[in-house]
């Protein structure tokens, strides 16, 4: 048996496809919401057709994808601040997403709690959606841990990230590197033999 298991979420996690349909990732599940009555819409769907070419552009290397794909997410949020959303929207995003767990997940979720071994769920997408996606399945226990970039709702920086440190122990500044201010709580969560989960098999 693991001590912990270390797992990525979107399409690892969740679904990739169902029904010949791509699943929706959390960004993706929020911004599509978002965009039935976000006055914005139009210039996120422009980002969307500006910079999604470049990410899937297999020409480009990726030290010239990155600074365009901060860009891309920092204009698309910025549009999303500016409509002044609330916490309580996520809710129904989710509900109204074809977001799907893989098959198998409750027995595996279950399985991990009943022998209290630790989740541990690294995202670079949206944690407020990754907790809702796994809450509206039934399947959030006290063993499983989030570490993903959040939302601020009417808190400071410094008071958010504050609360992350009371309540998840591990907190990376910025999306683009792995800068980790409170770096013993790693060492804390993360001790002996660990079992990663990952979308590809050559990371």
């Amino acid at each position: 048996m693991f001590s912990q298991v270390i797992s990525d979420f979107d399409r690892t996690l969740t679904r990739f496809t169902h029904n010949g349909k791509t699943v929706a990732t959390t960004h993706s599940k929020y911004t599509d919401y978002c965009s039935v009555f976000v006055v914005g819409s139009l210039q996120m769907k422009e980002l969307l057709n500006t910079y999604y070419p470049i990410e899937i552009d297999s020409n480009r290397s990726a030290e010239e994808k990155l600074p365009l794909m901060v860009e891309w997410w920092t204009k698309v949020h910025e549009l999303l601040i500016q409509q002044k959303i609330r916490k309580d929207m996520l809710t129904q995003a989710v509900k109204e997403s074809n977001a799907m767990l893989r098959d198998g997940y409750k027995e595996f979720f279950e399985h991990l709690a009943e022998h209290q071994v630790p989740l541990l769920i690294f995202s670079a997408g949206v944690g407020d959606i990754l907790e809702e996606v796994i809450r509206q399945n039934q399947v959030f226990h006290s063993n499983v841990h989030i570490i993903s970039n959040y939302m601020d709702f009417d808190q400071t920086v410094e008071e958010r990230k504050e609360l992350y440190a009371n309540s998840f122990g591990i907190i990376l500044v910025k999306d683009e590197t792995m800068d980790v201010p409170n770096q013993e709580a790693i060492l804390e969560v993360t001790q002996g033999p660990v079992s990663f989960l990952c979308d590809d098999p050559g990371r």
